[in-house]
């Protein structure tokens, strides 16, 4: 199956995508529904100075997308701190590996990988009522915010749905190598909030194309239009080929600071969860292109921390331990 195919079967599982072009300011929440007042710092940039921070298993930093209303770019930053503090507490995650050979090497790829990841996650808070540490507006409009995780209570119930707030990652990667090499790279961000809230839902995704990635983003039904281009925080450099050795996982924050915090808190956690398993042999009972079949299955519960974080030549750089 190639990778477009994969692609079109892993969406179908997911669900369809709503179709493009509804307004941003469409979706019927108004200033007063949402915490109309939160404290700006007032210190100007591109990112908050206390953006390390996010290294304490006390509080969690959420991003909001570029260029939104203030008042919903804070709900959207608060719900995503949320989300990651759910995830650094309590974390169930299921995971299928699959990796292929081929003697065909002259005419086929001669190795192909691909996982399909779940990872889920559940807590109880107060989302109206959560107190707020830190916030800061870039000067792309994004908003930045600092919460304690104290605040956020692990469920006693899975029948108690009060205050409860559900969170479901997946992930799909997919890398051939051979005559010509290809990778591929898909991630959706799925948060459930009470229902008495006004927000009630939240989605994300991003997705690598030859030209770059591809981002939707949406609030109850609405997609927020995100803007083309390239972000820049800081001046381009030369990758920091050390921090590979150090252990740290590294993106690009040319398509937003979210975008880049979030892969490489993902991709952190996928390093992490490759050390279990039970490995299943298919042997050649494979189609002709590709033999020697090995399977992966794993599921875990766990939590993590974030241990290393720095930001340096527009490339953030993350390092989890758990």
């Amino acid at each position: 199956m190639d990778i477009k195919s994969l692609l079109i079967l892993f969406l179908i599982v997911l669900g369809n995508l709503q179709p493009k072009g509804q307004v941003r300011d469409a979706c019927p929440l108004v200033a007063d529904s949402l915490q109309a007042e939160f404290c700006q710092d007032s210190e100007k940039g591109k990112y908050p100075a206390w953006i390390g921070l996010a290294t304490s298993d006390e509080l969690c930093i959420g991003i909001s997308d570029p260029y939104m209303d203030s008042y919903m770019a804070f709900e959207q930053a608060k719900l995503r701190a949320v989300a990651i503090a759910c995830l650094k507490k309590n974390l169930a995650y299921r995971s299928i590996v699959d990796h292929y050979t081929s003697d065909k090497r002259e005419r086929y790829a001669s190795s192909k990988f691909v996982s399909l990841t779940n990872v889920f996650s559940a807590a109880q808070v107060d989302l109206k009522a959560l107190p707020i540490e830190k916030s800061f507006t870039s000067s792309f409009d994004e908003v930045f915010v600092l919460l304690k995780s104290s605040n956020i209570n692990q469920i006693t119930s899975e029948c108690d749905s009060t205050n409860t707030i559900r969170i479901s990652v997946d992930l799909l990667q997919s890398e051939t190598k051979g005559s010509g090499e290809e990778s591929y790279n898909f991630i959706k961000l799925f948060i459930k909030t009470p229902n008495q809230y006004p927000i009630k839902e939240m989605k994300y995704y991003s997705y690598n194309t030859k030209t770059g990635k591809d981002i939707v983003s949406k609030i109850n039904q609405f997609e927020i239009k995100f803007p083309s281009g390239i972000f820049r925080y800081q001046p381009f450099q030369q990758t920091d080929t050390s921090a590979y050795q150090k252990g740290l996982i590294d993106a690009s924050l040319h398509y937003s600071f979210w975008n880049a915090y979030l892969d490489v808190i993902l991709n952190n956690l996928l390093l992490m969860t490759k050390d279990g398993g039970q490995v299943n042999s298919l042997g050649n009972q494979c189609n002709s292109m590709f033999k020697n079949l090995f399977r992966l299955v794993d599921y875990q519960k766990m939590k993590f921390s974030i241990t290393d974080l720095k930001i340096e030549g527009n490339r953030i750089y993350m390092k989890t331990d758990y």
